[in-house]
């Protein structure tokens, strides 16, 4: 645990898990915009866990058409792709401090599911948009990790989250947050930006947490921020089974009705298929 802990009305609470250092190592190359295959083997040879999801991912039905297995990581990388090493690995890697067991719940599939297709809408709408390699990697990560105070609080406040879980569950217009705010006077965006934080994580992507379901914010990353959040917001659709999505950080984007719709059908296309990844990696 850190010495920092969550904001002073929450000096109660346990203290904020720790980033492990190979951990911090792992995600800041992966968030790297200059890897090659043989430079994502490398840096992953040494993280046991997440090389061996990746390799059973390049193994799945959905990657691996031939009947020869894949084996080693540098032909796993190439199987998957950059950009899904890149997820999954840094998906992995910042899931490793939790432990979510006490909160029944909190869904491991459906937190990760949302994290990979936030990160994929975002890097879309980053590239409808013309944003340079950077602002696309950092889109990316920060929808990897736009909910990670929830996994956090899953874990610090299991009994708390799991009512505000349930509260949600129970009343499916209700936003997650506000049920959140309603059982812990605090939300996921707020808890996240702070574990962020402490962890020295950049400061896009504290800010890309904490902001990124604002309207208003202003900031100098507010173009990253909404990127995130309007993918978050087509997501939160997908999993609500509806088919219009809210169109204010869109419009503040000023992202074109036809660019929309063609994000929001390929998020769905790649709905099913993220599900069943989740399968493989959380059995």
């Amino acid at each position: 645990m850190t010495d920092l802990e969550l904001p002073e009305r929450f000096l109660d609470i346990k203290r904020l898990p720790s980033l492990p250092h190979d951990v911090h190592q792992v995600v800041k190359a992966l968030s790297s915009d200059d890897l090659d295959y043989a430079q994502l083997a490398k840096i992953l040879e040494g993280h046991a866990t997440i090389s061996s999801r990746l390799i059973a991912l390049a193994n799945s039905a959905w990657f691996n058409n031939s009947s020869e297995p894949v084996t080693s990581l540098e032909r796993t990388c190439l199987k998957l792709g950059l950009n899904v090493v890149r997820g999954v690995g840094i998906g992995l890697a910042v899931m490793k401090p939790f432990n979510v067991r006490s909160c029944p719940g909190f869904d491991i599939k459906r937190y990760w599911v949302s994290s990979m297709l936030v990160a994929h809408g975002a890097r879309a709408l980053a590239e409808e948009l013309g944003g340079k390699d950077q602002f696309a990697q950092t889109v990316h990560t920060g929808g990897i990790l736009h909910n990670i105070g929830l996994l956090c609080m899953a874990d610090i406040m299991p009994e708390e989250t799991h009512r505000a879980l349930r509260f949600k569950r129970a009343n499916p217009e209700a936003d997650l947050n506000q049920a959140l705010r309603k059982v812990l006077q605090t939300d996921y965006c707020e808890v996240g930006a702070h574990l962020a934080g402490a962890w020295g994580i950049p400061e896009a992507l504290v800010t890309v947490i904490r902001h990124h379901r604002s309207l208003v914010y202003s900031g100098q990353y507010w173009q990253q921020a909404a990127v995130v959040g309007a993918a978050a917001q087509m997501v939160g659709c997908l999993f609500d089974n509806q088919t219009v999505w809210p169109v204010g950080l869109l419009e503040k984007l000023a992202v074109n009705q036809a660019s929309q719709a063609a994000t929001f059908v390929d998020l769905q296309n790649q709905l099913l298929k993220t599900q069943e990844l989740a399968k493989v990696l959380f059995r």
